[in-house]
């Protein structure tokens, strides 16, 4: 019997010891070799949870035949010794069990796009361009190498060591700041920075660069289908179908310059 496609979702996937080693799942019954979206908090490493993974998120990528997973990983707290990069290990330690259990979300293994936002963007970036990882010895899963096919950064916290990572081969990078109003932690000058990184090593790139908005404005700029810039998703759109879907060939390497809509 054909039954119609169901939007499943896991809540609560365990995938390393810690309590907040857990990750939420969305998939579709009618999927086959579909490719994961991981969409990682934001929370200056302190705060923040996977319900940053909003409805709008997961109809974008939905939409593009992806399975979506939001994680929680440890955060920095005083008094422990967590830092910035346990935080990235841990979704590291994420990505490296989907990529190891893809066919029971009827995903591809090897088809696995990053996205997050201020540090989550930091996250999500050096699972993108991170080369080695020092897996911990409890680690269910020890990949030599995360199968990351693109990249989406929303007002990520770059430091140049993260940027001086890029090389050649390295997957698409796509990149959002806001302008006068962006975090003093996130200036759009670390955009243009790791677009030049990708440039230079002849990895496709694009930038959206809006001057009238703040800190991470992907929600309203590009999610939101009540106040999307109409261009931004275009290129986004055009982006998930080269990296997910190996359609097309945009055109990559410019900046993407968002006007106040106000009318």
């Amino acid at each position: 019997t054909n039954l119609p496609a169901e939007t499943k979702v896991d809540k609560n996937v365990v995938y390393g010891p810690h309590p907040r080693n857990v990750m939420d799942v969305y998939w579709n019954t009618d999927y086959k070799d579909a490719p994961i979206v991981f969409t990682i908090h934001g929370g200056g490493f302190k705060n923040g949870d996977k319900s940053y993974c909003n409805g709008d998120m997961r109809k974008l990528y939905m939409a593009k035949g992806c399975i979506v997973v939001s994680p929680n990983y440890r955060l920095v707290k005083a008094g422990t010794k967590i830092t910035k990069d346990d935080c990235a290990l841990d979704t590291a330690m994420a990505v490296a069990y989907m990529q190891a259990n893809a066919r029971k979300y009827r995903g591809a293994a090897a088809k696995i796009v990053a996205t997050g936002a201020s540090a989550g963007g930091y996250i999500s970036a050096q699972i993108a361009y991170k080369k080695k990882w020092e897996w911990p010895a409890g680690a269910k899963h020890k990949p030599e190498k995360l199968n990351i096919a693109g990249w989406f950064g929303n007002s990520p916290f770059l430091p140049p060591a993260l940027i001086r990572q890029v090389t050649a081969g390295d997957p698409p990078g796509f990149v959002m700041y806001g302008g006068k109003r962006e975090h003093p932690a996130t200036p759009a000058k670390q955009g243009h920075d790791i677009q030049a990184a990708l440039k230079k090593n002849k990895a496709w790139s694009k930038m959206v660069y809006i001057d009238f908005m703040g800190h991470v404005p992907a929600k309203r700029i590009l999610f939101s289908p009540k106040t999307r810039d109409k261009q931004t998703h275009a290129a986004f759109n055009q982006f998930l179908d080269m990296v997910c879907h190996d359609k097309g060939n945009p055109k990559g390497g410019d900046v993407i310059k968002v006007g106040n809509q106000k009318g």
